[in-house]
């Protein structure tokens, strides 16, 4: 009952200020028409169903564009493609206006409900493009890769730094004879530069990269052993700098196990799976309307 509220008082919100009275009531010419509904309901005359026919084609044609458009933007990030789809967008909402004047002729209730609805879609498509579009070319796109660029990345560079520090400091106190926890913090000191240089290969890949040997738990798990080892061994005033290390190298395991997850999932590229899940589904629901529309011998009944 509350659907069938909402829907007559969309329907009325749709009509042209030509069927209403000074009072807002409905004209006798409309009330008539109205009555004379019993059939497939058609516009006034020959020239509307013709003019509707048109417009309903020049509807569909603006929204296959802008979805073209948009995708093809998506893909290759082009100027050309963003322009074409901002053209298209603004087509669509004419076309959809343009229905929209066209239908003070119409005499079908459930027809007037249905364009109030495809103007809703309309809308919603149309603002799920616009925020779809304004993420290519950004960090936001892609997910992993900004956690990559602004929480693992930044980490390595830093546990770089500090390795450098520590094997100085190490080396300053140790001789041909007394190697002591030098070998084992060098060794970790290569499986830093191994995941770096992995890691750098893998976020530049494409979707189906393998990950990378260095990044695996296992690997990640024994570097922070060799931390926990060789901590006893080196200078005091180096542990502190060895605890932070094994913190590093803890964030980094744990942000790249979301990363990883990112990548093996849907939503690595955040744009294409809006596209797919977002915008996809709004285009198919305005296209039903439009295939029941057509269904009644392409006109609104």
């Amino acid at each position: 009952m509350l659907g069938l509220i909402v829907g007559a008082g969309a329907v009325y919100a749709v009509l042209s200020p030509a069927m209403r009275g000074a009072g807002g009531e409905a004209t006798p010419q409309f009330q008539n028409a109205a009555l004379e509904a019993s059939g497939p309901g058609l516009p006034a005359s020959t020239t509307n169903v013709q003019d509707f026919e048109s417009l309903l084609a020049d509807f569909e044609a603006a929204q296959e564009a802008s979805l073209v458009a948009l995708r093809g933007y998506l893909l290759t990030d082009g100027e050309g493609f963003h322009r074409e789809w901002l053209q298209a967008s603004a087509r669509l909402q004419a076309s959809s206006d343009a229905l929209g004047r066209q239908s003070s002729t119409w005499t079908d209730g459930r027809k007037l409900v249905e364009l109030v609805e495809m103007q809703r879609l309309v809308g919603q498509l149309l603002a799920e493009q616009r925020a779809v579009a304004a993420i290519v070319g950004t960090v936001n796109r892609y997910p992993g890769l900004q956690l990559y660029t602004e929480d693992v990345k930044p980490a390595l560079s830093e546990a770089q730094a500090l390795c450098t520090e520590v094997m100085n400091a190490m080396l300053a106190i140790s001789s041909p004879d007394v190697v002591g926890p030098v070998g084992p913090f060098a060794a970790f000191r290569g499986d830093l530069d191994d995941l770096r240089a992995g890691l750098a290969d893998f976020m530049g890949a494409r979707n189906d990269a393998t990950l990378p040997e260095a990044a695996s738990s296992v690997r990640l798990g024994a570097m922070r052993k060799t931390l926990a080892d060789v901590r006893p061994h080196i200078p005091v005033e180096m542990r502190e700098k060895i605890d932070r290390l094994a913190s590093l190298t803890g964030t980094v395991q744990e942000k790249l196990g979301r990363i990883f997850a990112l990548r093996k999932g849907d939503r690595w590229d955040y744009a294409d799976y809006a596209f797919r899940t977002r915008i996809e589904p709004l285009a198919g629901k305005l296209g039903s309307i439009g295939a029941a529309w057509r269904e009644s011998a392409g006109r609104p009944r």
